[in-house]
């Protein structure tokens, strides 16, 4: 049904109260996601990324100290001791180990905003998906609620109808047959309509019992009683009972 055939139900007072509760009955299961901050998923991405970086960084400098030891090995083999051409190749080999370093950490800040980019994407991506999931789901659950409440609305209308219909009648014993012939399809026409419209509604222990056990005018009360005690009364006594049990039920009770 589109937006411009329910507007014809809109601001009904009696519909509006059959469709709050049909909505209640109806309520969706919504899923929830709580995306992970910016600060959370950098540091889970260092704390994965990080040991790497500093073991590349630990046998960079544990090579520049191997080859100055081995620099200072040879000088001494050779007599130089610690002359001024041995330290100048010792302060190149560990610029160049610095230079390493340098590259090292340049490189885990471009790998860390790289994965943590694509982190935030995702996260973005999976709340996106929440979100149109609980959409897809409110959205469902209002069309069976409206659909539900339309079903129930228009049974009340034809339960006031016949009900007015009956107390408008003419007199005599024909009037007596009449009224209790349109009571019988009122009560008819609300069980189809509860029967189909039920959805979750919620029985009460021994519900079904006013049928067997309620005097007569109890029961013609719930049959004929208007909104919103109707939408109460309803789940109350129908609760999870077949619609041919309630049929069975109903017409013994007024006999």
């Amino acid at each position: 049904m589109n937006e411009q055939e329910k507007q014809k139900y809109y601001g009904n007072e009696a519909f509006e109260t059959i469709y709050e509760k049909a909505k209640k009955d109806y309520a969706p299961e919504l899923a929830s996601f709580t995306p992970l901050d910016e600060k959370t998923l950098a540091e889970r991405i260092g704390a994965a990324l990080r040991p790497l970086y500093e073991r590349a960084i630990a046998s960079v400098f544990r090579g520049n100290r191997r080859a100055n030891a081995e620099l200072d090995a040879d000088a001494l083999s050779r007599g130089m001791g610690s002359s001024t051409f041995v330290s100048d190749l010792k302060r190149r080999q560990t610029e160049a180990a610095a230079e390493d370093v340098r590259e090292l950490e340049s490189d885990y800040g471009a790998q860390l905003a790289d994965q943590l980019y694509k982190a935030m994407e995702g996260e973005r991506d999976r709340a996106l998906e929440v979100e149109k999931f609980n959409a897809q789901q409110r959205s469902r659950a209002s069309e069976q609620a409206f659909e539900s409440a339309k079903v129930l609305y228009s049974a009340y209308l034809e339960a006031k109808a016949a009900q007015e219909a009956a107390r408008s009648g003419g007199g005599g014993g024909g009037q007596k047959k009449t009224t209790e012939t349109d009571q019988q399809q009122v009560k008819n026409s609300l069980a189809q309509a509860v029967a189909a419209a039920r959805g979750k509604t919620e029985a009460i222990p021994g519900g079904t019992a006013v049928y067997s056990y309620a005097d007569k005018e109890q029961v013609r009360r719930i049959i004929g009683s208007d909104l919103p005690k109707y939408v109460e009364l309803r789940s109350r006594v129908n609760g999870n009972t077949p619609a041919s049990k309630l049929q069975q039920l109903r017409e013994i009770s007024v006999k």
